[in-house]
C-alpha cells in the first residue's frame, strides 16, 4: 500500500529544519530530518530588519531542502515560519524572495497557532489530561494551559533562548548577577497571568530541542535505560542540580559536557532558567519531556486515521503505529488478541488471577506486540522484541508502562526476564515482577496455540479442579503443531502459578 508522505519545513529563530514523515496507521513516522542551525534572530537589526546575510543563509538552506525533497520524491510540503520571521520588518521581501528562488510559499504562524500545534502534538502522543505545555524557541516561548485535554489558556511570550542570551549574557560565561537578572525578568513575565500560578496536576510538558537536550544530560547522569526522552520525567530537584552544575561553565567547557549538543552549548542556560523558574512558579513536580512538537502537530492534523479523545485512544494509536512500522501479521495479531481475551476471562472467572482494569489494558497491549521481533529472527524473537520495543517511541505511555509492556511482550523464561530487568533496578516491586511472569507465560501459551499461524483455535475454556487447571482448546483442523508447542510451553505458566496445567484439545463441531 502506498504510504502518504509529507514534509514540514520549520523556519525557526534558532534552527531551520526539514522533516520528512510517512503516515503509519493512526500515527506518523519521521524518516528524514535535516537541519541548519542558522540562528536567524541574530540577523535582525535594531529596526527588526533581517540583514542580507541572514536572508542568503535562509535561501541556501531552503535550496538544499529542495534537493532533498526532489531526491525522496516528496511533493506535499508545508513551509512554516515562526518568531524570527514574524518579527522581521522586511518579512514581505523574505516571502517573495523565498518563493521566487525556491518555490516555497511560507506560511507565517502566529504565536497562538504555534502554541496550539505544540499542544495538539502533546495531546496526541502523551498520557496527560491536565497541565501546562511550554515550547521554548529562539525568539519566543509558547505556554498553554489545558484541562480535560482541552485548551483553556495560551500565551506567546516575547523571549526565547537566543533573545535571552543576547539580553542577559555578555561574555562566554554567565555571571551570577546576569543569572539573577534573567531569573527576575522571567518571573516577572510569568507573574502577569493568574492562570499561570499553578500547573494542573503538577504537570508541565516541555517541547523542543532544549528540553530534549536537558533530558539527555540527566539520563546519562542516571545511567537511565534506553527508553528515549519522550515521556521522560525531569524533576525539579534534577533541574536545580543541573542549574548548579552548568551555570558556572564557559561555552568552551560546555562543549566537553557529555550529552550536550554543541550547537546548543551557549543556549542551554537560558532554557534551563526558564524551565526551572516555571516549575517553581507553578509548583510543578518538574518537566515531562516531549519529543513531539510543532511539526508533529501540523502533520498529525492531516492524518486520516485515529481518534484522540482520551488517553486510552492515544495509547491504542501508539500501539497501532508500532504494529504498522514493524509490519505485523494482521491475522496472527487478531488471533493473539482473541486467545488472550478468552484466557484472561477464564483465569479470572476461576479465581486464578486478580486483574485491575489498568493491568488488563497493559496486558492486551503486550499481547498485541508479543514476539514482534519474530520478523527479524524466529530463533531470537524474545531478544529482538525486547530491543525493538525498548528503543521504539511509545506514543501515549509512561516510561514505566513502556518497560512493563516490553518485558511482558518479550517473555520467554524467568532467567531471561531477570536478565532484561537488570537495567530497571528499583523500578518494579516483587509483585510487579510476579505479574510479568504470570502474564508473560500466559501470552506465551497463547502464542503457542497459534504456532502454525493458521488461527485454527476457535475457542477455549478454563476450569480449576483438584488444584489443577484444565484448559480445553477447541480447534478446526489438525492441531498437531499447536498441541506440541503448547505442551512444551505450559511449564512456564505452571511455574508462575505454582499449579499444574492440563491441556485438552477437541475438534469444534460447526452447528
Amino acid at each position: 500500500m502506498e504510504q502518504s508522505r509529507i514534509a514540514i519545513i520549520d523556519i525557526g529563530s534558532n534552527t531551520v529544519r526539514l522533516v520528512l514523515y510517512k503516515e503509519q496507521g493512526a500515527g506518523i513516522e519521521e524518516f528524514r530530518n535535516v537541519k541548519a542551525p542558522l540562528r536567524l534572530r541574530r540577523f535582525l537589526n535594531d529596526q527588526n530588519k533581517m540583514s542580507e546575510q541572514g536572508i542568503q543563509l535562509l535561501l541556501e538552506a531552503l535550496k538544499n531542502f529542495r534537493e532533498v525533497l526532489d531526491y525522496h520524491d516528496v511533493t506535499e510540503v508545508e513551509c512554516t515560519a515562526t518568531a524570527a520571521i514574524r518579527q522581521a520588518a522586511n518579512k514581505a521581501e523574505i516571502f517573495e524572495r523565498v518563493k521566487n528562488e525556491t518555490g516555497f510559499q511560507i506560511r507565517l504562524l502566529s504565536g497562538e497557532e504555534e502554541a496550539c500545534y505544540g499542544l495538539s502534538a502533546v495531546l496526541k502522543t502523551m498520557p496527560v489530561e491536565n497541565g501546562l505545555t511550554i515550547d521554548i524557541g529562539g525568539g519566543s516561548t509558547e505556554i498553554t494551559l489545558f484541562e480535560n485535554r482541552k485548551l483553556k489558556h495560551l500565551y506567546s511570550f516575547p523571549f526565547g533562548v537566543v533573545s535571552l542570551k543576547e539580553q542577559f549574557i555578555d561574555e562566554d560565561r554567565m555571571k551570577p548577577k546576569e543569572q539573577k537578572k534573567m531569573a527576575e525578568y522571567i518571573k516577572s513575565e510569568f507573574g502577569k497571568f493568574d492562570w499561570l500560578s499553578k500547573a494542573p496536576d503538577g504537570v508541565i510538558v516541555a517541547i523542543g530541542g532544549s528540553a530534549r537536550n536537558l533530558a539527555n544530560l540527566q539520563q546519562l547522569k542516571e545511567n537511565y535505560p534506553p527508553l528515549g526522552v519522550h515521556g521522560y520525567e525531569l524533576t525539579v530537584d534534577a533541574l536545580e542540580q543541573l542549574r548548579k552544575e552548568l551555570s558556572p561553565l564557559s561555552y568552551s567547557e560546555f562543549e566537553k559536557v557529555d550529552g550536550l549538543s554543541n550547537e546548543r552549548a551557549d543556549l542551554i542556560l537560558p532554557a534551563l532558567e526558564v524551565f526551572y523558574q516555571l516549575s517553581l512558579h507553578t509548583k510543578a513536580k518538574g518537566l515531562l519531556v516531549s519529543s513531539r512538537g510543532l511539526r508533529d502537530g501540523i502533520v498529525l492534523e492531516r492524518t486520516k486515521n485515529g481518534l484522540w479523545e482520551t488517553s486510552e485512544d492515544v495509547k491504542k494509536n501508539g500501539i497501532q503505529r508500532l504494529l504498522t512500522v514493524y509490519g505485523h501479521d494482521t491475522e496472527h495479531h487478531f488471533q493473539m488478541m482473541k486467545l488472550t481475551e478468552k484466557m484472561l476471562a477464564g483465569f479470572e472467572k476461576e479465581g486464578l488471577i486478580n486483574i485491575t482494569k489498568k493491568e488488563r489494558f497493559l496486558i492486551e497491549q503486550a499481547a498485541a506486540l508479543f514476539y514482534l521481533g519474530e520478523y527479524i529472527s524466529s530463533s531470537s524473537k524474545s531478544r529482538h522484541t525486547f530491543y525493538l520495543l525498548i528503543n521504539s517511541l511509545f506514543d501515549g505511555f509512561t516510561h514505566r508502562e513502556k518497560a512493563f509492556i516490553s518485558l511482558t511482550a518479550s517473555f520467554t523464561n524467568n532467567s531471561t526476564l531477570k536478565q532484561y530487568l537488570e537495567q530497571f533496578k528499583g523500578w518494579f516491586s516483587k509483585e510487579d515482577i510476579q505479574k510479568m511472569r504470570e502474564y508473560g507465560a500466559l501470552l506465551k501459551l497463547c502464542f503457542s496455540l497459534n504456532s502454525s499461524k493458521r488461527s485454527i483455535v476457535q475457542d477455549l475454556q478454563v476450569k480449576q479442579k483438584n488444584n489443577q487447571v484444565f484448559i480445553t482448546v477447541y480447534c478446526t483442523g489438525n492441531e498437531m503443531a499447536e498441541r506440541y508447542q503448547s505442551d512444551k510451553q505450559k511449564r512456564h505458566l505452571e511455574k508462575a502459578l505454582q499449579t499444574s496445567v492440563i491441556l485438552q484439545f477437541k475438534q469444534k463441531i460447526n452447528q
